[in-house]
């Protein structure tokens, strides 16, 4: 189990890797440039149109007469005030911002998916056009979208009830956050994983069954994502990094990754097996698009 984890957690480290090659790079910068412009628009608009109405509710606060002295005060207030709301509203997006723009960056993290597919696979990908791609992309987020909305309401609401019970028993109550954890891991590994089952024309229910059959290998890669796409402001280049390392570890799940591939944990250059995990077999992808 710690193996298989640490493997997955090895994959995201080799994004890192992937991600800073000149083959690379260019297909990176993409996500990220699109994710920082659609971040800062968002930054924008929403601290300035709060910082101008909180200047509209307080442009009246002015004293006359005896009390007139105490105005620069509050003018001083009124300005801290102001670059105080700028500063929350960065904080508090970088903190939401991972979820908002999943859908709406989907087709760069298409495009950088199958690059590095194209780089490390053993086979070619199936001939596709950017439109077409990007359909595709848009249409499995919504999928996969779908397919975790009402379970994570589940598993939450569950491990909220839990936890209330058991809050009153030290250690054992952290039984609930454990569980919400490796749900939260398990939902992630998978998100930034499928985009290499996607490009390879596998279906996501196909893809789920192969995933489970590295349960912890998963886990064990979404968990470090989960943590570093809570940190602000990383989370903007976490992403792609992320897709690099998800397309590699998708390449040794489904057996695409070519034999000569030098970009895998050490572990799996050495041919070593996974403990914990099933035998991994060749899985059978079209050729073609329907």
């Amino acid at each position: 189990m710690l193996t298989a984890a640490s493997v997955g957690i090895g994959f995201l480290r080799q994004g890192f890797k992937v991600g800073r090659s000149r083959s690379v790079r260019a297909w990176l910068i993409l996500p990220v440039l699109a994710n920082s412009i659609l971040f800062s628009l968002a930054w924008y608009w929403s601290a300035g149109w709060l910082a101008d109405l909180l200047q509209g509710w307080t442009g009246t606060w002015q004293f006359t007469g005896f009390f007139e002295f105490i105005n620069p005060v509050i003018d001083f207030l009124r300005s801290v005030i102001k670059w105080l709301v700028w500063l929350l509203m960065l904080v508090l997006l970088a903190s939401v911002f991972t979820t908002v723009v999943q859908l709406v960056s989907a087709p760069f993290m298409g495009f950088l998916s199958a690059k590095v597919d194209e780089l490390y696979a053993q086979t070619p990908l199936p001939e596709e056009g950017l439109w077409a791609m990007s359909r595709r992309v848009v249409w499995r987020e919504l999928i996969k979208l779908y397919y975790w909305s009402w379970r994570a309401l589940l598993v939450f609401i569950g491990t909220a009830v839990l936890s209330f019970f058991l809050a009153a028993i030290p250690v054992v109550n952290l039984i609930g956050p454990a569980i919400w954890f490796l749900w939260a891991s398990w939902m992630m590994g998978i998100q930034y994983m499928d985009y290499g089952a996607d490009n390879r024309i596998i279906p996501f229910k196909q893809a789920l069954t192969h995933f489970r059959q590295q349960r912890w290998l998963v886990i064990g890669f979404g968990g470090v994502v989960l943590v570093l796409t809570m940190v602000p402001l990383v989370n903007l280049f976490i992403m792609p990094v992320a897709v690099i390392g998800g397309t590699l570890a998708w390449l040794y799940i489904g057996g695409f990754a070519a034999p000569n591939a030098d970009v895998f944990p050490k572990r799996l250059q050495s041919d070593e097996s996974v403990p914990g995990s099933l035998p991994l077999t060749k899985i059978d992808a079209p050729q073609t698009r329907e």
